[in-house]
């Protein structure tokens, strides 16, 4: 799903370029931060999806979405299109990503009822 979001991002980037025959330059630039923002980003959502216990969804992920917009942080130098593209991507990968990434429903609960709990109505 990021590499989707990504991809989408820097085509709007690409798209905002003065020049029409620099499309495939900012494609390969996008591609080529990937790794540079991508793994950062991947591991911070993950380790905390996967830690995310008693916090609502939406404050999780307002909360997610503010380490995920640092990690952009190398488009900086590079102009005003890429960062906003880039912050706006960072935060959609936030919004969009399971919270909690193993439901209690699907897993059952670790007495073994496999109820919800009743705060979870």
């Amino acid at each position: 799903m990021y590499v989707l979001i990504h991809t989408a991002a820097w085509v709007a980037i690409s798209q905002t370029d003065r020049w029409e025959d620099r499309f495939l330059e900012s494609m390969m630039l996008g591609l080529d931060v990937l790794p540079i923002i991508g793994i950062p980003t991947l591991l911070i959502a993950v380790l905390a999806v996967s830690v995310h216990k008693r916090m609502g969804v939406v404050r999780f992920r307002v909360l997610l979405a503010l380490p995920l917009i640092l990690c952009a942080w190398p488009l900086l130098y590079i102009g005003p299109p890429e960062n906003v593209c880039q912050v706006m991507a960072q935060i959609a990968f936030a919004a969009l990503i399971p919270a909690p990434l193993f439901p209690q429903e699907r897993l059952g609960r670790a007495d073994g009822q496999g109820r919800p709990s009743p705060d979870r109505r």
